[in-house]
């Protein structure tokens, strides 16, 4: 994580911070991603199970979007592939396009549900701002004595080992991460 800072709520997060958290929101759901890949073959649709969709989301220049499970998410990215290729051509600006529509179009015929990234990051604001207020209430009544023994305890064993230790900024973002990521593994199950 990079040491730039950026304003978000009126507190300053390290940089990438709620990017990070809504990375860990989509990863404790579990989503699975439908992902339009651009390349030098034309334009190609797949699924990727959800422990491969974390690498999905750091792909630049590709669409995706996600599913609750991945059963769906294939049939969404077969059934939209098929449509795509009886339409006919497959160029990457016009297709990219064309791809985007067969995958809604997929899921509508399906009858699945497929999010966005605007609406993970609107669920996952939700779950994330819970953590944020739990965690502020719990530094203005000092109940973040465990928190502060277990980083502690972090602390004295990493320097033991002659490790780099990890900031407690950096590491409390770590912790409001697997939170997080908990709470909404949680909802999945619920």
């Amino acid at each position: 994580m990079s040491g730039r800072k950026v304003k978000t709520d009126d507190r300053i997060q390290p940089a990438g911070g709620r990017r990070s958290l809504i990375a860990a929101y989509r990863e404790g759901l579990g989503l699975a991603a439908i992902v339009v890949l651009c390349g030098e073959s034309g334009i190609r649709i797949a699924a990727q199970r959800p422990e491969e969709s974390a690498c999905a989301a750091k792909v630049t220049g590709n669409f995706y979007c996600w599913c609750r499970r991945f059963g769906e998410a294939e049939r969404i990215a077969a059934t939209a592939l098929a449509r795509l290729r009886y339409n006919g051509d497959c160029h990457m600006d016009a297709g990219l396009l064309r791809a985007r529509k067969a995958i809604v179009a997929a899921a509508r015929r399906l009858g699945v549900t497929i999010l966005t990234d605007d609406d993970i990051a609107a669920e996952a604001a939700v779950l994330i701002a819970r953590v944020d207020q739990e965690i502020a209430r719990l530094q203005r009544s000092g109940e973040l004595k465990s928190v502060n023994q277990a980083y502690r305890a972090y602390r004295m064993e990493a320097g033991a080992r002659g490790e780099r230790i990890t900031r407690y900024a950096d590491w409390l973002e770590n912790y409001k991460q697997t939170a997080v990521r908990e709470l909404a593994a949680a909802l999945r199950f619920a």
